[in-house]
Parts: structure tokens; C-alpha cells; sequence
């Protein structure tokens, strides 16, 4: 795991963290971009941890193009109701810093390696509620029934394993259906498709309600 942090407090709080997980991963600290190509020469980080800053510089570097890590983004509470766009965070899954522990670090990133969505359940509804206020946009994309039925799943927060389970299909076969339902989404990650579903009235808030953890 690569943590891309410049705030210098949240790096040492998160140093102090990730020590208390030392048995399960193993974790590189990068202050600057200046110093993230060297650092993460000849690594493959399955998860690299950002702040909303820090996201905007891509920490790919070096990374091989087809094993792009999945990024954690850390937000303060109070950007939760800035939020203009959830959308448009280049993030996999995400972080409160004030409910940072131990537990929900760990939680975060076995669930991120494992290709489920991270959502906190405030951060959840405010999706939610922002993107339900909005004028819906006409449905644009047309799912098949399988596609219909995984993006259900995928909305629940499943790792492709898991959809492929509930669906009695292989996870290659599970990959594919979610790799044709961002696309047809015009999503980038799971978390986009599912803001973009809700805004081509494919998804409800119900159906947000279940499973967002």
C-alpha cells in the first residue's frame, strides 16, 4: 500500500495506524510528487491512500499501467457536505479522517484488494440525497436484464466474486458484466457508476439504503 499524504499530521497519524497493521500490509509513506516516482519504482501498490489535494496529482508513476491500484481517498467531514460532485473524485472508495481507527483502515483497504466499494454510510446519503435532488437525467444507457441485475449488486457495495456468486456465473464472467456496466455508465470506477445510475433514475435511494457500509 502507498500512502500519498502532504498533510503532515494526517501522515503520522496515519503512520501510527498502519502500525497497528503491520501484520497485513505493508505500507510506503510519500510526503512530496517529487518523490513518489522513486519510491514507488518497481512496486505494484494494490491500494494508494489520497486526500482530496493530493488526488489531483495522479500517484502512478512508475506503477504498470495494467495493475493500476485502487485509490482510498481520505476526506475531513466537512467537505462531505462541500461536495459538489462526487462523481468527478477520482476515487475507489473513501475515508472520514475523523472516524479514522485502526479497524476501519484495515476494513478499507481488504475490502478495496478484494474490488468492493467503500462508502461510509454518511458520505452514503449524502450521495445520495445531492444527486436524488438533482433534475434526473433521461436514460441514456439500456442494460440488458443481467447488467440491470449486477448493477444492483454492484450498488450493495459486492466484489466481483461475490456478484459472480449471487449470480451463478464465474468472476471472469462477473468482471465482464461490470466492466459493460461502467461502460455503458460512462463511469471510470464502481463509485461513479453508481452516481450516474441514480442519476439516470436506474437506482433509488432504497436500493442505496441496504448495503453502504
Amino acid at each position: 500500500m502507498a500512502f500519498f499524504i502532504d498533510d503532515e499530521l494526517l501522515r503520522l497519524g496515519l503512520q501510527g495506524l498502519a502500525r497497528n497493521l503491520a501484520g497485513e500490509i505493508e505500507a510506503v509513506f510519500v510526503a512530496r510528487e517529487a518523490n513518489l516516482n522513486g519510491t514507488l519504482a518497481g512496486r505494484a501498490p494494490q491500494v494508494v491512500v489520497v486526500t482530496a489535494a493530493s488526488s489531483a496529482k495522479p500517484p502512478m508513476g512508475d506503477v504498470p499501467a495494467e495493475h493500476p491500484p485502487r485509490r482510498l481517498m481520505i476526506l475531513d467531514r466537512g467537505q462531505v457536505t462541500d461536495v459538489s460532485d462526487l462523481a468527478n473524485y477520482t476515487a475507489d472508495g473513501y475515508l472520514i479522517r475523523q472516524n479514522l481507527t485502526a479497524d476501519a483502515l484495515g476494513r478499507a483497504l481488504r475490502q478495496l484488494t478484494a474490488g468492493e466499494m467503500v462508502i461510509p454510510v454518511e458520505l452514503g446519503r449524502e450521495m445520495v440525497r445531492r444527486v436524488s435532488g438533482a433534475a434526473p437525467r433521461n436514460r441514456s444507457a439500456t442494460l440488458t436484464i443481467r447488467e440491470s441485475e449486477t448493477l444492483s449488486l454492484l450498488v450493495r457495495g459486492m466484489s466481483n466474486k461475490q456478484i459472480g456468486r449471487r449470480l451463478s456465473i464465474s468472476e471472469h464472467g462477473a468482471k465482464r458484466l461490470v466492466s459493460s456496466v461502467l461502460l455503458k455508465l460512462n463511469a471510470t470506477n464502481r463509485t461513479s457508476a453508481v452516481v450516474n445510475a441514480i442519476r439516470s433514475g436506474l437506482v433509488d435511494e432504497a436500493d442505496m439504503d441496504i448495503d453502504i457500509h
